[in-house]
């Protein structure tokens, strides 16, 4: 089977081990500085418990920029969708603590406005992730349903596609434990979610997301849209090519600078 089939995939070793040590502490830093001092983990709600997310920490850190920037990185992305080019849409870090909950089923795109289904999110440990804890679980090729109304990460959406996927018998597949600097790439209508944390160590892990060159921005659908219109598009406005200075073409690496 293939990405186009499956909607998701795994690539090992696509960092080394001296690239993720080198990185690790940037992306800690920078991710303090967007979260400097998060409520107690009992006191947050679903999503809030699921991780500490840390978006677009390129724009703090020089070094982290050339990691989310990477051209090896962006060129997988390419090669997957089975398109010439990328954009950056933004990255992210996803720290889940010591006790963390799990993060329900959803579909990252529902956040995108854009007018492409070309879309495509890596995911890399930056610290070795054990069985226990595990990488996603994926419902292999959801991404061809397209929005199945799942909303926003939640309760409401843990139960509402949990019902789809029973209902349309849609097979799941985790990676298990992954080492850090290996990377799973997954579609952004691909279904998806990831357990709790149930060790004494945080799941350091680095998101990149990437889009297919000349894809245009939309209209916002609804709330999260036009939030991440105005932040992670800014400057683009619906029905222009999102290419403003937040989303530079990565791939073919050389128009990159």
């Amino acid at each position: 089977m293939t990405f186009a089939d499956d909607g998701h995939a795994l690539v090992r070793g696509l960092a080394t081990p001296e690239e993720v040590a080198a990185i690790r502490p940037r992306i800690q830093e920078a991710a303090r500085q967007r979260n400097p001092d998060p409520p107690p983990l009992e006191v947050r709600d679903t999503y809030g418990k699921a991780f500490l997310q840390s978006i677009n920490l390129w724009r703090l850190d020089d070094d982290v920029q050339a990691f989310v920037w990477s051209p090896r990185f962006a060129r997988v992305a390419a090669e997957l969708l089975g398109v010439d080019g990328v954009r950056l849409y933004h990255d992210q870090a996803l720290f889940k603590e010591p006790g963390g909950g799990p993060t329900p089923w959803h579909q990252d795109q529902v956040y995108w406005p854009l007018d492409t289904d070309e879309t495509i999110t890596m995911w890399m440990p930056l610290v070795d992730v054990p069985a226990e804890v595990g990488s996603m679980t994926f419902a292999t090729g959801s991404h061809r349903l397209g929005d199945v109304g799942a909303a926003e990460i939640s309760d409401a959406s843990e139960e509402a596609v949990a019902g789809l996927v029973a209902e349309r018998g849609l097979e799941l597949c985790t990676y298990g434990a992954m080492r850090a600097g290996d990377a799973t790439f997954h579609a952004g209508w691909t279904l998806h979610r990831a357990g709790p944390n149930p060790t004494s160590s945080t799941r350091e892990v680095m998101t990149v997301i990437w889009y297919a060159d000349g894809a245009r921005a939309t209209e916002p659908a609804n709330d999260v849209q036009r939030f991440d219109l105005a932040m992670w598009l800014k400057g683009t406005q619906p029905g222009e090519v999102a290419a403003g200075p937040r989303n530079p073409l990565l791939w073919p690496a050389e128009e990159a600078s």
